[in-house]
């Protein structure tokens, strides 16, 4: 089992704190999305080989360090709020592909979608989401990239610990690297949604209402 969270972090409890208010505005979410997703980037690294590379220094050529292969990785961002997470992971993993995927609620990525992320011919994806409430967009996918024998890691704000503990027994194979768990089980729908929360939709849906 392979679940890695930062909880307890200073650094995640000061950035979780501003994803979590009420009063945060659509843009200050993002970027504290952006700075999360840039931290998880961070811990992820350490899970990846690196390889020395010549770099230009002031004092003439010195060694430098690389991700090994990084054109190698895909980063699966899951539309549409895991997008500004994917955007803090591209700060560290500059190199990295970029796949969007739109995943079927028990049924993963069509025809298209598979047929397109093997287009890239990853050896490592990295999904992305802004949260893993119950896992059902993710398992399979999760059960897809095994099918092809890719090397999985997934990296998201924040899940209900009965949802990480099951993923994580579930699929071992894969490496879960989560903000933080929490206690709350509640999956936000309308208002509460993270994605009409980042992109300002909520206007909307409450003038919507009848």
């Amino acid at each position: 089992m392979s679940l890695t969270h930062y909880t307890d972090r200073h650094l995640v409890r000061l950035l979780a704190t501003d994803t979590r208010r009420t009063d945060t505005t659509p843009h200050d979410l993002t970027r504290s999305h952006v700075a999360l997703g840039r931290f998880l980037a961070g811990e992820l690294v350490e899970h990846l080989e690196l390889e020395p590379c010549d770099i230009q220094h002031p004092q003439g050529v010195r060694q430098g360090w690389r991700v090994a292969d990084e054109a190698a990785i895909t980063l699966v961002v899951f539309m549409r709020a895991g997008l500004y997470v994917a955007e803090g992971a591209r700060e560290v993993l500059r190199g990295a592909s970029v796949f969007h995927a739109s995943p079927t609620r028990g049924v993963g990525l069509d025809a298209e979608g598979l047929a397109a992320l093997a287009a890239l011919s990853p050896t490592t994806c990295v999904i992305l989401d802004a949260v893993v409430n119950t896992g059902a967009s993710l398992e399979p996918v999760l059960g897809q990239l095994a099918e092809r024998g890719v090397r999985t890691f997934v990296l998201s704000l924040v899940s209900p610990i009965p949802t990480a503990e099951r993923l994580a027994q579930a699929w071992p194979a894969v490496n879960f690297l989560f903000a933080r768990v929490s206690e709350n089980q509640y999956v936000g729908k309308g208002t509460t949604d993270t994605g009409n929360r980042l992109f300002g939709t909520t206007r909307i849906i409450k003038e919507s209402k009848p």
